[in-house]
């Protein structure tokens, strides 16, 4: 992989690149997250893909003068890079948050890529009268005050929760939360729960995979068949994939990579 920081935006984003002439997967990444999450997935499909694993901004190792970056922020750094990268049949991933600003983005840049796939993601955070599959509204002023207070102890309880199944997994994500710039984290939180996807869902024509986890507890599967009813692009039942929680790509990525592989080919 070839890494570099690359400047869009006034900000210096990083980036890890496969390389070649290939059909291209860009990955987008969770909250508090970085790009080092989809090693398996790159190991895997990068002789016949492009790989492209940005940090968004303000995570990993790029830059943010200010924490508060929206998702309009994150989708136009991604239209940038991808014409800087000159990428072509763009398969657009995202995870959880990543999930939600790639909806954001194929909604506003709907030429630049040619197939999305949601994993174990949600169109809004919170639960209200038109989404019952997201969190107690009441969780966003806990998670900020846990933040606040204990940020190391929250980021391994953040972990557990993403992978319950497999506690290597769980602490490989803890550290990647340890080490993202507090007040970036609380954005990630405080930013997604204000706002809602929902009205979006039936502007998305692109072709669309969804894949989810059977044990998900932070986006729940039943987020992910709401979205495959409203979804006019995803015309194929949602991808469950038995045992796993909100990080299946890591705890079973076998299966996942194959039907990244069916998606990412279709």
């Amino acid at each position: 992989m070839k890494k570099s920081l690359i400047e869009i935006g006034g900000e210096r984003l990083f980036i890890a690149d496969s390389g070649g002439d290939l059909p291209a997967i860009l990955f987008v990444h969770g909250a508090m997250m970085d790009h080092t999450v989809w090693h398996k997935q790159v190991a895997a499909l990068q002789h016949r893909f492009r790989c492209v694993c940005p940090d968004l901004r303000g995570h990993g190792q790029s830059s943010a003068k200010s924490a508060d970056i929206s998702f309009e922020d994150h989708c136009d750094d991604l239209a940038a890079l991808i014409e800087l990268l000159e990428l072509k049949d763009i398969s657009l991933l995202g995870w959880s948050m990543g999930g939600p600003i790639c909806e954001v983005f194929v909604t506003r840049y709907p030429e630049k890529v040619a197939r999305l796939v949601l994993v174990d993601t949600i169109p809004q955070r919170l639960t209200d009268e038109r989404f019952p599959f997201g969190q107690d509204p009441e969780s966003t002023p806990k998670t900020k005050k846990a933040l606040e207070e204990n940020y190391q102890a929250t980021c391994t309880l953040f972990g557990e929760r993403i992978s319950p199944e497999n506690r290597q997994v769980a602490e490989f994500i803890a550290d990647i939360a340890r080490r993202t710039r507090p007040d970036v984290a609380i954005n990630d939180y405080v930013s997604t729960d204000a706002r809602s996807q929902l009205d979006l869902l039936a502007q998305i024509t692109l072709p669309t995979t969804i894949i989810c986890g059977s044990d998900d507890r932070v986006c729940k599967p039943g987020a992910s068949f709401f979205m495959a009813e409203r979804i006019p692009g995803c015309t194929g039942d949602v991808k469950v994939i038995e045992g796993a929680g909100h990080a299946s790509f890591l705890t079973r990525p076998e299966l996942f990579n194959a039907l990244l592989l069916d998606a990412a080919t279709a």
